[in-house]
């Protein structure tokens, strides 16, 4: 059954009202299977012994599922079937679709001797691919018209098509490594934190994808490193610097249809909206917010991404109440368990919220299930410890915030460089300052001064630390806790 709530979750209403008016109009079919189709819409999730004990009153055995399997094919087919592509660049789509049936069509005639057909419909295929950047395409209808004249050129011919062959194969090979890498990337920079040699090698990646998409001239190689780029830019406090590369990127989303889609023009709208949260611009984050949202249908993976931004946008502007309902959307959403490390961030900015709103008996119980940042352990790893340690001392749970101050001592010295003007260093000196004073706020405000001075200059005009999602800074609290 996993495989068909997974389908039925990202069908859209008038797909669900198409099912289940073909249902109705054959009666065949909505004897077992419309009746399924009726349950599934019902209940939802349930285990596949409920619904065979619904339909047949027995536990699953062959009958049901055949029935199971043939509501599956269906649900396929409606998306599958779907004629609009609306997502994409309908040209580009077609002039895809349309090369791959030619390749094919191509292939068959030449196995069949009927070379001149071939060659017609293969040079067509060239044409096209050259024209929308379709470098797989160009390069399969390419090795094909190389075989039909592997006995018909001379030598010297022949290995002048052989050079424009493995030219080809190169540029779809770097393209193809251009895409690798940039999701290497991708899954680094938003899972986990990095130390500056770290850094240094994810910016030589940077650079290789930027070498190629100069050496290819190609939009998708363009495309990979220009959003590359503006993560590392984001993750790194650049954001004057990664808002100019967004408004490259929107430009070539839009002027190019090998790069054209609704999901990456939502994207482009997104790192615009990420990054102008970063610098502070909640206004402009909130207007690119709204304008993302109506790129990504409310079943995607991409919609709870976005919801984070929204939900952080709410929190700094102190809207509690609209912050409060993103939160119950987010824990709604289809795909919120898909990833435990993306639940366990909804978890803490639920703790957040809490704790900003005076709950934090609630927010204690929301930060346990966000223990799996604690797997991060450069940055989620602080943000979690920093959280909690504050939390208790507001929960008035004393006799244990000593043993968590120490702890994270121990943790920064082993796991964080022992610089001075390290974030994580401040810190802890602040708390062991904290500790000595016997939890004492004003005393420590006082004698940890020269730190505080050295994080305020630190992170002038960032509003918080994107790399780690801290959401409530430590310094700021206690200021406030001493007024």
């Amino acid at each position: 059954m996993d495989l068909i709530f997974d389908i039925y979750k990202k069908l859209k209403n008038h797909e669900i009202r198409q099912i289940r008016n073909y249902l109705n109009a054959s009666p065949f079919e909505f004897e077992k299977v419309g009746k399924l189709f009726e349950l599934v819409t019902r209940y939802k999730d349930k285990e596949e012994e409920f619904f065979s004990q619904k339909l047949y009153a027995r536990n699953p055995d062959n009958t049901f599922r055949v029935t199971k399997s043939r509501l599956k094919r269906i649900l396929e087919d409606v998306i599958l079937n779907d004629k609009s592509v609306t997502d994409y660049d309908t040209a580009y789509v077609n002039a895809q679709l349309q090369a791959k049936k030619r390749i094919l069509q191509g292939e068959i005639l030449l196995g069949r001797g009927a070379y001149k057909a071939s060659k017609n419909l293969l040079l067509q295929v060239v044409a096209n691919s050259r024209k929308y950047s379709l470098h797989n395409e160009l390069y399969w209808a390419e090795m094909l018209l190389h075989r039909s004249q592997s006995i018909n050129l001379s030598v010297k011919d022949f290995e002048k098509s052989t050079k424009k062959l493995h030219d080809l194969n190169e540029v779809n090979y770097l393209v193809n490594e251009a895409a690798i890498q940039h999701y290497a990337i991708t899954n680094v920079l938003t899972h986990t934190s990095l130390k500056d040699d770290e850094l240094s090698a994810i910016a030589q990646k940077i650079d290789q994808i930027e070498g190629i998409a100069k050496q290819t001239k190609s939009p998708l190689a363009h495309y990979y490193f220009l959003l590359s780029k503006i993560l590392f830019l984001q993750y790194t406090y650049k954001y004057s610097e990664a808002l100019s590369y967004c408004k490259q990127q929107l430009e070539l989303i839009r002027k190019e249809p090998a790069v054209r889609s609704k999901q990456r023009l939502g994207s482009a709208f997104f790192q615009l909206t990420e990054t102008s949260l970063r610098k502070g611009d909640l206004k402009e984050a909130q207007k690119y917010a709204e304008e993302t949202l109506g790129h990504f249908s409310k079943e995607e993976t991409n919609s709870l991404v976005v919801a984070g931004t929204a939900f952080r946008i709410a929190f700094y502007a102190e809207d509690w109440k609209k912050a409060e309902a993103i939160i119950q959307e987010a824990f709604a959403h289809p795909r919120f368990s898909a990833s435990p490390f993306r639940a366990a961030i909804w978890h803490y900015n639920n703790s957040c919220l809490l704790f900003k709103t005076n709950r934090n008996s609630e927010a204690l119980r929301a930060l346990n299930d966000a223990t799996p940042l604690l797997g991060d352990k450069v940055g989620w790893n602080l943000t979690f410890r920093l959280h909690e340690i504050m939390l208790l001392f507001e929960a008035g749970l004393l006799d244990v915030l000593e043993t968590k101050i120490l702890n994270m001592r121990q943790f920064v010295k082993r796991t964080q460089k022992n610089s001075e003007i390290y974030r994580p260093m401040k810190l802890i000196q602040i708390l062991i300052e904290w500790h000595k004073n016997s939890l004492d706020v004003k005393k420590t405000l006082i004698s940890a001064k020269r730190q505080l001075q050295d994080l305020n200059e630190f992170h002038q005009n960032i509003p918080f630390d994107p790399s780690t999602g801290e959401l409530l800074r430590l310094e700021n609290w206690l200021e406030s806790k001493a007024k």
